[in-house]
């Protein structure tokens, strides 16, 4: 993901791994294949998602549960830092701020434990507690491919263990809530980007962009997908699992990128293919759209499948979303007003909900966002424009907003750094809702009549 650095938190003790449940088997139902030209057009309703990917009527409001098992030390500074890690340093490949750096400086025991105490704190049933209060119905939870244990290179990768047994009873508490769960393969082999914690390992070129570790990744993805469907205790609630976060924006980067996407799917349908899941039980598999790779685009996702995808849409207003300078999307690019960036939410990222679905990528959700706004928009205790901002990018995402969307998972549910510059509450969920720049009710909004 691409995010800036910031500024702070704490630990405590693990749990017991959980029994699988019984493993399901539901009836075989065969795909009619669609025309060529209707690919990423779905069996269900004109949508790409797959049977059991039912969005709510009023769409996703949905929070991502970051740092959890991707830790990124942005997020929560003073816990990365009793954990063993460094402090920010200015460029991730050179001190410990991945979670592989911080494996290797501890050893695998140590680093097992300490980890184990974080994911057991990080997100607890007050948080999902909270969450259900605020109106959250979904979840995206970012991990990384080493939460499978059977694709760890032994001996020259260092990555915690153990962390799957929390993610089940992280999910269950989830599905017990009524919680709908996104599963995101966060972080890839090798590492898809350079110089981001959230790939699990800084690099100065990334690793992933070959068929070995296309074949881990995916080994990781069919794995998780007869999870799923084998312990439905635990992980009832997921509709989906996301192919890869955030490649590199220019498909010259990304050699064999649509390979890899086809081989998702073959390993998430050949899994469920195994285990005779009917039709109308099966996940989405989720990609980021087509118009994430602004540059040399390297194949459109809708085509590896004949419907059955869902597509995630990432726009930070102040990294420029996809560009660098600033915003753009089909109608144009953001400048730093706030009648600009208002404008451009509310017309479903500057018109890319209309161009994604014109390409099939649809249903379309905006995967990743905070408050904070191009450089020199308003600041970040200015609450009535930040309110505004955070009206528009809900409502022109959301079915409501009648640009097409799916709805939203804000990035991210909290972080734990000092509020003395304000970067916190813009980016915390909970703290925004806390100092009053959401609203405690997910579906709600200050103005409603923002995009009028």
């Amino acid at each position: 993901m691409m995010k800036m650095l910031a500024a702070l938190v704490a630990l405590v003790a693990p749990l017991t791994a959980l029994a699988a449940p019984p493993r399901f088997d539901g009836p075989v139902e065969a795909i009619t294949p669609l025309r060529a030209e209707m690919r990423g057009l779905h069996r269900l309703n004109n949508a790409t998602i797959a049977g059991r990917a039912i969005f709510p009527s009023g769409g996703i409001r949905g929070v991502n549960v970051g740092a959890w098992f991707v830790f990124e030390p942005y997020m929560a500074w003073d816990r990365w830092h009793a954990m063993g890690g460094d402090w920010d340093c200015g460029n991730c490949n050179n001190c410990v701020n991945d979670e592989y750096a911080l494996t290797r400086k501890l050893g695998q025991s140590n680093a097992n434990s300490v980890f184990a105490n974080h994911w057991n704190t990080w997100i607890t049933q007050d948080d999902v507690n909270l969450m259900k209060q605020y109106g959250i119905n979904s979840v995206r939870i970012p991990i990384g491919f080493w939460i499978i244990a059977n694709v760890h290179q032994n001996g020259d990768e260092f990555y915690p263990r153990g962390g799957l047994n929390y993610l089940r009873a992280g999910c269950k508490r989830f599905r017990d809530a009524g919680i709908s769960v996104l599963l995101d393969l966060h972080a890839a082999p090798g590492a898809q980007v350079a110089g981001n914690p959230f790939a699990g390992r800084c690099v100065s070129s990334p690793g992933f962009w070959n068929t070995a570790n296309f074949n881990r990744l995916n080994a990781a993805a069919a794995e998780l997908t007869r999870l799923i469907h084998n312990e439905p205790a635990n992980f009832g609630s997921v509709w989906g699992l996301q192919a890869l976060n955030e490649p590199p924006t220019n498909g010259n980067d990304t050699p064999g990128y649509y390979q890899f996407m086809q081989g998702f799917v073959s390993a998430v349908r050949g899994a469920e293919n195994s285990l005779n899941v009917a039709e109308a039980s099966r996940i989405s598999a989720v990609f980021m759209d087509v118009s994430w790779q602004w540059q040399n685009n390297a194949g459109n996702p809708a085509y590896t499948e004949n419907g059955g995808n869902a597509y995630d849409s990432h726009l930070y207003y102040s990294f420029g979303a996809v560009r660098p300078s600033s915003p753009c999307g089909p109608n144009g690019c953001v400048s730093a007003t706030l009648a600009s960036h208002v404008s451009f939410a509310c017309s479903g990222g500057g018109g890319r909900i209309k161009s994604d679905a014109d390409q099939y990528n649809t249903p379309l959700f905006l995967g990743e966002w905070w408050l904070l706004p191009l450089g020199g928009t308003f600041g970040n205790f200015d609450q009535t424009s930040a309110r505004r901002f955070g009206d528009a990018q809900k409502r022109g995402f959301s079915p409501e907003g009648g640009q097409g969307g799916a709805g939203w998972y804000f990035w991210s549910w909290k972080m734990t750094n000092s509020d003395s510059d304000g970067s916190n509450h813009m980016r915390s969920y909970k703290d925004a809702v806390a100092q009053g720049y959401l609203p405690s009710n997910a579906a709600s909004y200050y103005n409603s009549s923002v995009c009028n």
